[in-house]
C-alpha cells in the first residue's frame, strides 16, 4: 500500500473510531442531566458581564463592522474594558458562486436571526385604530429573513396570540385578530389604573423572557400612558391607581435578564389629546393627564427609542428593522471585588461619526455564575436549541463512508476560525428532514486541527449542528448540510470526495486552502473484485458541470480484497482565490462513468 493509501485508511480509521468512542460517550450519560456538558469558570475567575447594544449610523441604518477599539463602555460613570464584541448579523451570509455547491457550512456572516416580541397594549386602543398597528408589523414582515422569528402579545389580559415563530402567515393572522378594548370616554385616573395594569403585566411577561440566549428587540404599541402620578389629593391616602417611578423603572430591571432593547410605537396624533396639568384641592400638582408622559417616562428607563405612528404605519418599523441588522455584545473584563447582583447604570459611546448606540441604561452583575446575561452556556442547550451563535467562528464539513457490513458513518471535520483557539467542548448532532436527532458525538481531542468525529446513520440527507465552547464560554454554533449517501458507478460505489494536504504525520483534512502549493483529493471505492477495468481522473472547474480547468490522473490504490482508494494532487498555486469544484471521475472501460464532488475555497493569506 503506498504512504497516501496508508494516510486515507489512517483518516478514515479514526472517524469510525471516534464515532464509536463518542457512541459509548452517548450511553454513559444518557439521560440524566450528567449528560450537559458545562464550562466551569475556574475558581479565581470573576462572573463576566454583558452589555448588548444596537449600533446604528446617522441615517438609520446598521452599522455592521463596528470594532472594540469604537466603543467606550462605561458602568456607574467608570469606563471598563472590553473583552471582545461579538456581532449577530441578520444578513445574508455571503453565497458561494453560481453553480458552486458551498464549500463547508459556517457561522461567519451567518444569518443569525433575529427575535422580535410585538406587544400590545390593548386596553389603550380604541376599536377602529388597529389597522395602523397591522401596517406597522406588514412593514416589519416585509423586511423578515428566513431566520428571523416573532412573537405577538396582548396586554395586560390576552396574553400571547402566537408564540415565537418564523412562519409570516401566522404572524399576519394573529394581527389580524387582536381587537382594541379601549374606551372613548377615559379619564385621567382611568388611564393611570390603566397604565399600572399594563406595567404589572409587562413586567412578568419580560420575566418569562428571562436567560434568552440571544437578544431581543421588543416594540411596544400603545395608543397613551400615563405618567407617574399619585392619583389623591395632598395629604390623602394615594388611591389604587397611584403610579410611580418605581413602577416603570420594574420594566427595567426586567428587561437585563431578558437582553431586550426596546422601541415604543403610539399614534402620531395622540399629543393633540393632552390636557392641561391637574392641581388637588391644596394647589399642589398630582399628575398630568397627556397620554404622551408615561410613554416618554416608559421609554426613558428601558433606554428605548420612542416612534410616531403615520398615517401608513409602515415606515417606523422600516426603521426598526433596519436598525436591528446588527446587533452587539460587548463582554467586560472583570474586576476583583466587584459587588454583584447590583444595578447600575450604564452607556455606550461610539467614536465613528454618526454613530449611536441603542442600549438599555442599566446593568445587573449575576450575583453568580449562570447563563443569564452571560456566556455561560450548556453544550446540549446549543445543540437542542435554533438559535445562531457566533462567538466561537466554525468551519464545519461532513462525508460519507462505508464500514463493513453495509453501515454507512457521517464523518464530521470542524476547523475553528480562528486555529489557534482554544476550544474546550465540542459536539454535534445528525438531524433529519423532521428535525429529530439521528445520532450525536462528543469530541474528545479539541486541540488536534482540525477536530473530527462520526455519527452512524441509514442513508438519507442530514444537516450537521456543531456546538463549540471556548476556555472562556463564548459559544459558537455551525451547521451544514450532507446527502449521506454512497455513489453507484457500475458495479462500485464511491464515498465522498476529501479535500487536505499531506503533513509529516500522514494525509491532513481541510475544508479551507490558502498559499499551499497544492491539495490533495481522495475517495474510496467499494465492492472492487480486482477484475474491474477502470481508471480514475481529477478536474478542477469554475463550475459544476462547467469545463475542466485541469486534469490530472488519480492514482488507484488497493486498500482491502473489497476496497480501493483514489487519491492524487490538486496543484493550487496557479488558481487566484475563489470557490472551485473539484470532481473525482471514475471510468469504466464499456464507457460507464460516475463522479463524486467536493468545493475547494482559496482563500488569500
Amino acid at each position: 500500500m503506498s504512504s497516501f493509501g496508508r494516510a486515507r485508511l489512517i483518516v478514515l480509521s479514526s472517524l469510525v473510531a471516534a464515532a464509536a468512542s463518542s457512541a459509548a460517550l452517548v450511553l454513559a450519560q444518557s439521560p440524566g442531566p450528567q449528560a450537559a456538558t458545562q464550562v466551569a469558570p475556574a475558581a479565581a475567575r470573576p462572573t463576566p458581564a454583558s452589555v448588548d447594544f444596537i449600533a446604528a449610523d446617522g441615517n438609520g441604518g446598521p452599522v455592521l463592522d463596528l470594532q472594540p477599539s469604537e466603543i467606550e463602555v462605561k458602568v456607574n460613570g467608570r469606563t471598563r474594558i472590553v473583552r471582545s464584541l461579538v456581532r449577530t448579523v441578520s444578513a445574508p451570509a455571503a453565497a458561494s458562486a453560481a453553480g458552486v455547491p458551498s464549500p463547508y457550512g459556517t457561522n461567519s456572516g451567518v444569518a443569525a436571526g433575529r427575535s422580535f416580541a410585538i406587544v400590545i397594549d390593548q386596553e389603550s386602543l380604541v376599536p377602529g385604530r388597529e389597522q395602523t398597528i397591522r401596517d406597522a408589523v406588514e412593514g416589519l414582515l416585509k423586511e423578515f429573513t428566513p431566520a428571523d422569528q416573532a412573537l405577538i402579545v396582548t396586554l395586560p389580559l390576552g396574553g400571547v396570540v402566537v408564540p415565537y415563530t418564523s412562519d409570516v402567515s401566522r404572524i399576519r393572522r394573529a394581527i389580524t385578530s387582536v381587537a382594541g378594548q379601549g374606551s372613548r370616554g377615559e379619564t385621567g385616573s382611568d388611564m393611570a389604573c390603566r397604565t399600572r395594569r399594563f406595567l404589572e403585566s409587562f413586567d412578568g411577561f419580560l420575566a418569562t423572557q428571562a436567560d434568552r440566549p440571544s437578544p431581543a428587540t421588543v416594540i411596544v404599541f400603545t395608543a397613551g400612558l400615563a405618567g407617574p402620578r399619585r392619583d389623591a389629593p395632598t395629604m390623602r391616602t394615594p388611591g389604587v391607581c397611584e403610579l410611580l417611578v418605581d413602577n416603570f423603572r420594574a420594566v427595567s430591571a426586567a428587561a437585563g435578564p431578558a437582553r431586550v432593547m426596546f422601541y415604543v410605537l403610539h399614534p402620531a396624533d395622540i399629543a393633540m389629546t393632552a390636557t392641561a396639568w391637574t392641581s388637588s384641592v391644596a394647589g399642589t400638582t398630582t399628575g398630568s393627564d397627556s397620554p404622551l408622559e408615561g410613554i416618554e417616562s416608559l421609554a426613558g428607563v428601558v433606554g428605548g427609542t420612542r416612534l410616531p405612528l403615520d398615517a401608513i404605519g409602515n415606515s417606523s418599523l422600516l426603521r426598526v428593522a433596519r436598525e436591528s441588522q446588527a446587533t452587539y455584545t460587548a463582554e467586560l473584563e472583570p474586576e476583583p471585588g466587584e459587588s454583584l447582583g447590583r444595578t447600575r447604570p450604564v452607556s455606550i459611546r461610539i467614536t465613528r461619526r454618526g454613530a449611536s448606540a441603542l442600549v438599555r441604561p442599566e446593568i445587573t452583575f449575576a450575583a453568580k455564575a449562570g447563563r443569564s446575561g452571560s456566556s455561560r452556556f450548556l453544550l446540549t442547550d446549543l445543540l437542542g436549541s435554533h438559535e445562531a451563535h457566533t462567538g466561537v467562528p466554525l468551519r464545519v464539513g461532513g462525508l460519507t463512508v462505508a464500514e463493513p457490513g453495509g453501515r454507512l458513518r457521517v464523518g464530521i471535520i470542524v476547523e475553528p476560525g480562528d486555529a489557534a483557539a482554544s476550544i474546550a467542548s465540542m459536539g454535534a448532532v445528525l438531524l433529519d428532514d423532521a428535525g429529530r436527532t439521528v445520532g450525536q458525538w462528543v469530541a474528545k481531542d479539541t486541540a488536534a486541527r482540525p477536530i473530527m468525529g462520526a455519527i452512524a446513520a441509514p442513508p438519507g440527507t442530514y444537516r450537521i449542528r456543531v456546538a463549540a465552547l471556548d476556555k472562556d464560554g463564548r459559544p459558537g454554533v455551525a451547521e451544514a448540510d450532507i446527502d449521506a449517501r454512497l455513489t453507484t458507478v457500475g458495479t462500485l460505489s464511491l464515498s465522498s470526495l476529501l479535500l487536505g494536504v499531506s503533513r509529516a504525520t500522514g494525509f491532513s483534512p481541510r475544508l479551507e486552502f490558502g498559499s499551499e502549493p497544492s491539495a490533495l483529493a481522495s475517495f474510496d471505492l467499494y465492492g472492487v473484485t480486482g477484475t474491474e477495468r477502470v481508471n480514475a481522473t481529477l478536474e478542477v472547474a469554475a463550475t459544476l458541470d462547467g469545463p475542466a480547468l485541469l486534469r490530472v490522473p488519480l492514482a488507484l490504490t488497493r486498500k482491502s480484497d473489497t476496497q480501493a482508494s483514489a487519491i492524487g494532487p490538486v496543484p493550487l498555486g496557479a488558481l487566484p482565490p475563489g470557490d472551485y469544484v473539484v470532481r473525482g471521475i471514475i471510468r469504466f472501460e464499456d464507457g460507464t462513468t460516475g463522479r463524486v464532488v467536493r468545493t475547494l475555497r482559496k482563500v488569500r493569506r
